[in-house]
């Protein structure tokens, strides 16, 4: 009965341990790849963007299924990259400031009283 007991706490144990494991690896890179998704799908041409190595340009193309995209970074001179390597839009904080004063606005709005 003790080795029993035993190995049933160790599974529980090791149970844990993997639980404990995925979701401190696994969620949050599952949330950031869900965040570089959304970003990616709102990019247009011709917006500046800030690539992962901290290069800073005018994106000139982007085609997600062909896994490509061409920013350029000085008049003429365009740059071939892969989406992966775009981190974010150049106005992104601006965007983020935004879009959390709306949510306010709306919050706010959606407490008042109905007349």
């Amino acid at each position: 009965m003790d080795l029993t007991l035993a190995v049933v706490v160790l599974l529980i144990a090791i149970s844990a341990v993997f639980i404990l494991v995925w979701v401190t690896v696994e969620v949050p890179r599952n949330r950031a790849r869900k965040t570089q998704e959304r970003i990616l799908s709102e990019l247009k041409v011709g917006e500046q963007i800030v690539t992962v190595g901290g290069v800073i340009g005018k994106l000139t193309y982007l085609n997600i299924e062909e896994d490509m995209a061409r920013i350029e970074v000085a008049p003429g001179v365009e740059v071939r990259i892969i989406p992966a390597a775009i981190s974010h839009p150049l106005d992104y904080l601006q965007r983020l400031e935004r879009q959390e004063r709306e949510a306010n606005a709306r919050a706010a709005k959606a407490k008042r009283p109905q007349q």
